[in-house]
């Protein structure tokens, strides 16, 4: 019958190892398992090799319209590589840039309220977009009252494991939360033991390490506070009215300390807010917990100086425009001047500058399957 016979067809399939791994093309169905092994209802493509006295014929991994997928991702990323829309000093320059011309690598800081503010008056997020100006597009993933074991439950989401344009360059500053008092009415809600706030530290490192490519991590500690400030804040808002300060400048600290130690183990590099900034504690905190302008301008001097000394590929080149300056704009014809530029900055010839308008159309057949 029709029904054996289609069985059969599949256990000769299955038993040959013949199965497409798909892509994702149309026929791709990533929630259902095969009978085969995959998710693809396509055949693999077979090829014959016509050569010598016995020609040879096989499968492919994939069916064709995934691989006819592969191929136009594979050609967008070439042709926008060797055309200039990816600033070429960025460690993060093959990590598929393509999406239109000036497409720019990501910077992304993620963090807790101290990140979150970052965009704020002189803030270390709001300089950093400034700092990368033209170079690199600075994204806030900041979560008000977060601690890490939240920023863990959120790493598929923020940093997913097969985005095509991971970010070239992540900061991670949690620990302002998780070091929460024991005893305090907020310690059910954010805190966090130092050993699974270790633990989520290196949790996160390892996952942004699977990214393709990677990108370079700075750590970035708890600044230090002031408890009965930061306790006043807490009753004139209304978050609790604890008896005593729900944090202590020396638990907040020890978390500090635990995050130093923690980047040194995976080999990345850490910014000591907390002891850079507890000289000046008063000047640098707005509320007893967060920064104020002062503050994130010093923190903001800091990050710079690390990426200085530790992340050379990350600091913006002296003309890290990705177009020519207006005042050089043929007025007539831009686009002219646009390919113009492209073409003599990465010296090719003119005639390849045209190959710009080939990328769109190829970007346009790689949205959703």
């Amino acid at each position: 019958t029709h029904g054996t016979r289609k069985q059969r067809c599949v256990e000769d399939t299955t038993a040959m190892d013949v199965f497409c791994r798909c892509k994702g093309c149309k026929s791709c169905n990533s929630d259902t398992s095969l009978p085969t092994g995959g998710t693809c209802g396509n055949n693999p493509q077979k090829y014959v090799v016509n050569s010598g006295d016995k020609p040879r014929a096989g499968y492919r991994k994939f069916c064709k319209p995934c691989l006819r997928k592969m191929e136009l991702a594979r050609m967008a990323t070439k042709y926008s590589l060797q055309l200039g829309l990816v600033p070429a000093n960025f460690a993060g320059a093959k990590s598929g840039y393509t999406d239109t011309p000036g497409n720019r690598p990501r910077v992304m800081l993620f963090g807790d309220s101290i990140t979150e503010q970052s965009f704020g008056e002189k803030g270390f997020g709001a300089s950093l977009a400034n700092y990368y100006c033209r170079s690199a597009d600075v994204i806030l993933r900041g979560y008000s009252g977060y601690n890490s074991t939240h920023a863990v439950a959120m790493l598929d989401s923020v940093f997913p494991l097969d985005d095509p344009t991971p970010p070239v360059f992540v900061t991670v500053c949690f620990g302002a939360n998780d070091a929460v008092a024991e005893n305090s009415s907020m310690a059910a809600l954010q805190g966090c033991g130092v050993a699974d706030y270790v633990m989520n530290l290196k949790t996160i490192a390892a996952h942004l390490m699977k990214l393709s490519p990677p990108p370079a991590v700075l750590f970035i500690t708890p600044p230090p506070i002031n408890p009965e400030q930061w306790q006043a804040t807490c009753r004139a808002k209304g978050y609790h009215n604890d008896p005593e300060p729900d944090r202590s400048l020396a638990r907040t600290g020890y978390y500090a300390t635990a995050m130093k130690t923690a980047a040194g183990e995976v080999g990345m590099h850490c910014v000591d807010l907390f002891n850079a900034l507890m000289g000046g504690r008063i000047e640098y905190l707005s509320d007893g917990l967060h920064l104020s302008p002062a503050g994130y301008q010093r923190s903001y001097e800091l990050i710079e100086e690390t990426i200085r000394g530790n992340f050379p590929s990350l600091v913006p080149g002296e003309d890290p425009a990705d177009f020519p300056a207006f005042m050089t704009l043929d007025q007539n014809n831009p686009g002219k001047s646009m390919s113009a530029f492209v073409a003599k900055r990465m010296k090719l010839l003119p005639v390849v500058a045209p190959m710009l308008g080939v990328v769109a159309p190829m970007l346009g057949q790689l949205g959703a399957p």
